[in-house]
């Protein structure tokens, strides 16, 4: 089966693939370029109490876009919903939770640890946030104006993570963000 047929009848699997492998991604990365990845993890209950503290302003921001009527969210919302409803269906229990967890390790490692980290050596860390929160907002690309929102909470995450110097933070924020808005709106797709 080609890779395009198997994204097509298996996406849930081709998804946690594909976040699973940044992590791996983000490790050598690091080795080749000298960032020391794993360093940047302080495994903390602070640590996690800091990341679950970090994801209210995300979701505060996502709930005013949605309070606001905007039609640009509105159209965002619908194929969001549709999608995760097409990811998920017929998903095994602690689907939602696999993905957001490999999603939030994954791309923070990737973005934040490596991009972000690496660029900060060379250029003023204002820079390197933007440049990764760039990066992150185009990879979320679906539209125009998600990849703004993408980008803002890129840049959210990046001073986040420039000020805690810890990747355990904004990996928590990012995984727990995603595991409760995916979960809000598979219950308002139903």
């Amino acid at each position: 089966m080609d890779l395009r047929r198997y994204v097509l009848h298996h996406p849930l699997r081709a998804g946690m693939l594909f976040q699973g492998a940044l992590i791996p991604l983000a490790l050598l990365l690091g080795l080749v370029f000298g960032i020391p990845v794993l360093a940047r993890f302080e495994w903390s209950l602070d640590g996690l109490a800091m990341g679950a503290l970090v994801t209210l302003p995300m979701l505060g921001l996502l709930g005013l876009l949605a309070a606001s009527g905007l039609r640009a969210y509105r159209v965002l919302e619908a194929q969001v919903r549709d999608f995760l409803h097409t990811l998920f269906r017929g998903a095994p229990p602690g689907s939602v939770a696999a993905l957001s967890l490999l999603a939030g390790f994954g791309e923070e490692m990737l973005l934040r640890g490596v991009l972000q980290g690496g660029l900060a050596e060379h250029v003023p860390a204002a820079v390197a946030i933007l440049l990764a929160a760039v990066v992150f907002g185009l990879a979320h690309y679906i539209s125009g104006f998600y990849f703004l929102f993408a980008t803002l909470i890129g840049i959210y995450l990046g001073v986040v993570y420039h000020v805690t110097g810890n990747l355990l933070v904004v990996a928590v924020a990012h995984a727990l963000y995603d595991w409760i808005v995916i979960r809000i709106y598979l219950r308002s797709a139903r």
